[in-house]
Protein backbone atom coordinates (compact mmCIF):
# COMPACT_ATOMS: atom_id res chain seq x y z
CA UNK A 1 0.00 0.00 0.00
CA UNK A 2 1.59 3.18 -1.32
CA UNK A 3 1.52 6.29 1.34
CA UNK A 4 -1.04 9.91 0.38
CA UNK A 5 1.80 11.21 -0.64
CA UNK A 6 3.39 8.57 -3.06
CA UNK A 7 1.15 9.83 -5.91
CA UNK A 8 2.43 13.88 -5.45
CA UNK A 9 5.61 12.45 -5.35
CA UNK A 10 5.43 10.33 -8.19
CA UNK A 11 3.59 13.63 -9.97
CA UNK A 12 6.17 16.07 -9.33
CA UNK A 13 9.47 13.76 -10.13
CA UNK A 14 7.91 13.29 -13.45
CA UNK A 15 7.08 16.71 -13.99
CA UNK A 16 11.17 17.65 -12.96
CA UNK A 17 12.22 15.09 -15.29
CA UNK A 18 10.19 16.50 -18.00
CA UNK A 19 11.85 20.11 -17.73
CA UNK A 20 9.27 21.88 -15.50
CA UNK A 21 11.17 24.12 -12.51
CA UNK A 22 9.83 23.25 -9.07
CA UNK A 23 8.10 26.63 -8.26
CA UNK A 24 5.29 25.43 -11.76
CA UNK A 25 5.45 21.97 -9.97
CA UNK A 26 4.92 23.76 -6.48
CA UNK A 27 2.25 26.06 -7.96
CA UNK A 28 0.17 23.01 -9.47
CA UNK A 29 0.31 20.61 -6.42
CA UNK A 30 -0.63 23.64 -4.58
CA UNK A 31 2.57 23.60 -2.27
CA UNK A 32 5.55 25.61 -1.54
CA UNK A 33 8.75 25.03 -4.34
CA UNK A 34 10.41 23.60 -1.29
CA UNK A 35 7.30 21.14 -0.35
CA UNK A 36 6.92 20.31 -3.95
CA UNK A 37 11.01 19.64 -4.71
CA UNK A 38 11.00 17.03 -0.88
CA UNK A 39 8.00 15.43 -2.72
CA UNK A 40 9.59 14.60 -5.62
CA UNK A 41 13.24 13.93 -3.55
CA UNK A 42 11.44 11.21 -1.08
CA UNK A 43 9.46 9.51 -3.82
CA UNK A 44 13.29 8.77 -5.67
CA UNK A 45 14.47 7.46 -2.43
CA UNK A 46 11.86 5.42 -1.40
CA UNK A 47 12.15 3.92 -5.30
CA UNK A 48 15.45 3.71 -5.51
CA UNK A 49 15.44 1.57 -2.09
CA UNK A 50 12.73 -0.38 -3.32
CA UNK A 51 14.70 -1.37 -6.44
CA UNK A 52 17.97 -1.78 -4.33
CA UNK A 53 16.02 -4.39 -2.03
CA UNK A 54 14.17 -6.77 -4.38
CA UNK A 55 16.67 -6.50 -7.29
CA UNK A 56 18.07 -10.25 -7.93
CA UNK A 57 21.90 -10.24 -7.63
CA UNK A 58 23.33 -11.02 -10.89
CA UNK A 59 26.02 -13.34 -8.47
CA UNK A 60 24.69 -15.07 -5.87
CA UNK A 61 23.06 -17.86 -5.94
CA UNK A 62 20.16 -18.79 -3.52
CA UNK A 63 21.64 -20.47 -0.60
CA UNK A 64 24.85 -18.89 -1.45
CA UNK A 65 26.35 -17.65 2.40
CA UNK A 66 29.31 -15.96 0.95
CA UNK A 67 27.29 -12.50 -0.21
Amino acid sequence: MSAPWDEDGGFALEQREAGYTWEQIGTELGCPAHVARELGERFRALCLERAMRDQLSLFELPGDASG
